[in-house]
Formats: C-alpha cells, structure tokens, sequence
C-alpha cells in the first residue's frame, strides 16, 4: 500500500509549492491607435488629402496608390465614379468621424480611412472597439485589417510590386438606436508590427446619407494566472489548494 504524505494541515497551510489552484485572467490594455478620439482630432480630418478610386479591389488600391507612410497618421479614400457611385471622403468635427455614402443607379459607394499602427507584438492577439454615434441612417460599416505583402517583381528589375493582404473583417450595422449596442468588438492576431487598420462604410439607400463614430481603440491581449480563492461558512476568503491522491492533511 502506498504511504501518504502529510502536506496539506487541516487549517490550509500547504507544506509543499505547487498545491496552488489558478484560475486564468484575461485583460486588454494600452493603446494602439493613434489619435483615435474623434473629439481630440477635431476637424483635421478634413484637411487631409483623400485617395480617389475606381478600382474593385479599392482598400487595396487606395492602400498602394496613398501608402500609410506615416505611422499613426489617418489616412482616407473615396470611390469616384463607376463602377461605383461618387461620394465623399470622411471627415471629422464636434467629435464625430464621418462617413458619407449614396447607392445611385444600382452602383455603392465606399467611403473609408485607415491607418499604419506600430509596436504590435507578432502573433499577439489585438481587440478593436469602435463606439457608434446614434444614426437613423441605413448602412454597413467594416472594419478589417492588412499587412504589407509588397514583393519585389524579380531579382533582374528589383521592381517593387505593392500588395496588402487582409487578415480580418468584421462588419457594424446601421442604423443604431438608443437601445442597440454601442461599441462594437472584433479581434484579429498581428502578422507585422505595423499592421494597417481600415475602416469603410457603404449604404443601399439611393439618398446621400452620414453615420458617424466617436472613437476607435486597439489594445493587446494579455492572459494572466492568479491564485483562486474560496470563503468558508463563515464568509472568510482562503486561498484554494489542490489535493493530489496520495496527500492527507494533518492535525
């Protein structure tokens, strides 16, 4: 018969490391979208040359014809004519970034800004949230991520051929009332350290509409273990145990 050991005491004490029961933690903290408050950017949106595009693939045309070289910089861009319909780049004012966007002869338009971040940590896990201003205005916005695939055509020219691959998309839709959710939640898993973030916005309505958001957040994924504690019948906390077969308590 095997011999028990004595390792735990009848009031909890553990005689021996390792007995300890951990419960995981997951937290989301710092920052890394840079001037994501609406409110602080006040109109510099504006001011800011937009991309205009009639490409299909137009995240990717705009992200390769208007580079985000600066990184934490926002950039923006604007479908300008077919195959899509014409509409206006998005602004920013009273602590609103504004999307414009018409559906006009069965043709969309898409309205959108991106940004290059920094100091992401390859293969972490990231949460983008993004607060909805109220609107009664009908639309999709999306919300996705690239990183820069740009190759060099062949060893002879050394010519560099952009290309931006996306590694997530998720989507909020409009209209939002006083009851929806205000803040939408998506995550994607960093493939550079500067991976780019993008946001665009399309409608059906056959009307030039505006929805609007207030503020756009990125932060880092980081688990945590922390020692797991009970109360006993009188309500006082103590620390959890693990008790192994072959362990008993003593007096």
């Amino acid at each position: 018969m095997s011999k028990k050991t004595r390792l735990i005491s009848n009031r909890g004490i553990e005689k021996q490391s390792g007995l300890d029961v951990f419960s995981s933690v997951t937290v989301y903290s710092g920052e890394y979208v840079n001037f994501g408050n609406a409110f602080a950017y006040g109109a510099q949106l504006g001011s800011q040359g937009a991309h205009s595009t009639t490409e299909t693939n137009f995240v990717a045309d705009s992200l390769a014809d208007q580079p985000p070289s600066i990184v934490g910089a926002w950039y923006r861009f604007k479908t300008s004519g077919s195959p899509f319909t014409a509409t206006t780049a998005p602004a920013s004012a009273s602590g609103y970034f504004i999307f414009y966007g018409q559906k006009s002869g069965g043709n969309n338009s898409y309205s959108g800004i991106y940004q290059k971040l920094s100091g992401l940590n390859i293969g972490y896990e990231y949460k983008i949230s993004i607060q909805s201003a109220i609107s009664s205005s009908a639309g999709t916005m999306s919300v996705e991520t690239y990183y820069d695939d740009t190759f060099k055509q062949s060893s002879y020219s050394g010519t560099l051929v952009p290309s931006y691959r996306r590694t997530s998309s998720s989507t909020i839709t409009f209209p939002v009332s006083g009851t929806s959710t205000g803040i939408s939640e998506s995550t994607f898993t960093a493939t550079t350290n500067n991976d780019i973030l993008v946001i665009y916005f399309t409608t059906e309505d056959t009307s030039a509409i505006t929805v609007a958001i207030t503020s756009v957040s990125i932060q880092e994924r980081q688990d945590y273990l922390v020692p797991s504690y009970g109360t006993d019948k009188f309500n006082v906390a103590h620390k959890l145990l693990r008790r192994p077969e072959g362990i008993i308590t003593d007096d």
